[in-house]
């Protein structure tokens, strides 16, 4: 049960079969959602104009959205994902369209909110289609119930798309951040500054200390600032880089001064046992620049 409720369902017909059974989706659901397909495609182009032309329908400045041809885009997107709804298909290819449209609403800046709306607004609008065409009033709520599970389902597999989409664009902007190169910048005759943004993990620690140290031989500096304002997070291992590091440092003549650490990551240093001694610590980077300073003309 675990191992369900904290996986993603398996991207094969089982998997799907799964799906609709948590949802309590029948053959027959599918085969009732499925008859719906003339009536949505003779209305779904009115439908999906109507929700983007109301009043608070879209904000335009909470959105990526900087073109018509991209908003076209996203409606034609709304207009084959509407028409997968009706199809209540089962197969692996369902899986990737899954995917696909979690992927295509980060890239243009779909919130998950935005798709919730139009997708209430388009299942209202075709359940009032419904009770206007409706003959047979008990074969009508059948219908509804159908349309309701199906629509669960299909709701909970894209916005499990969306939190995948969104996750693997952290991911991959984490990692281009931690692979920047750490400038070293020459701030005056003998002083240092590096300026340290973004994730620092073990690699990229390794690469500072490389890089400063070069640094520090190729122009004899004799003090080096070390700026972590931009560090979101130090753990043990990079806490323990840092230090070397500004060890290192001193080992070929120059001073060392840490500035920029947040009250997050003093506490995490702390729970580390490091000491202010070791790093030595200066407030913010002017602070930091002048303390250098100081050691340099002292």
């Amino acid at each position: 049960m675990s191992q369900i409720i904290s996986s993603t369902i398996s991207e094969d017909t089982n998997g799907m079969n799964d799906a609709f059974g948590w949802f309590d989706v029948s053959a027959e659901d599918r085969t009732r959602v499925s008859a719906l397909e003339p009536l949505v495609r003779d209305n779904i182009d009115e439908i999906i104009n109507d929700f983007y032309e109301r009043a608070g329908g879209f904000d335009h400045s909470a959105s990526k959205i900087q073109d018509k041809n991209s908003l076209e885009l996203i409606k034609e997107e709304q207009k084959r994902h509407f028409l997968e709804l009706v199809d209540a298909g089962l197969g692996e290819d369902y899986f990737q369209t899954r995917k696909n449209a979690g992927i295509f609403n980060e890239r243009f800046g779909v919130s998950p909110i935005f798709y919730m709306g139009a997708y209430s607004y388009f299942y209202d609008r075709i359940c009032d289609i419904l009770k206007r065409e409706a003959k047979n009033k008990d074969e009508a709520i059948e219908i509804f119930l159908s349309l309701h599970r199906i629509a669960a389902c299909h709701k909970s597999l894209t916005i499990e798309a969306f939190a995948k989409a969104r996750e693997q664009t952290i991911e991959d902007r984490e990692r281009e951040i931690s692979e920047l190169p750490v400038p070293v910048l020459k701030m005056r005759e003998g002083l240092l500054l590096v300026p340290v943004v973004g994730t620092l993990d073990s690699h990229r620690a390794r690469l500072l200390t490389s890089r400063m140290l070069d640094e520090i031989s190729k122009v004899g500096a004799r003090a080096v600032v070390l700026d972590i304002t931009g560090v979101p997070a130090v753990d043990s291992a990079v806490a323990n880089h840092l230090i070397q590091s500004m060890g290192a440092a001193r080992l070929m003549g120059a001073h060392s001064v840490l500035t920029g650490i947040s009250s997050d990551v003093a506490q995490s240093l702390v729970k580390l046992g490091v000491t202010g001694e070791t790093l030595n610590p200066a407030g913010d980077l002017q602070r930091g620049i002048e303390t250098a300073e100081a050691l340099l003309d002292g």
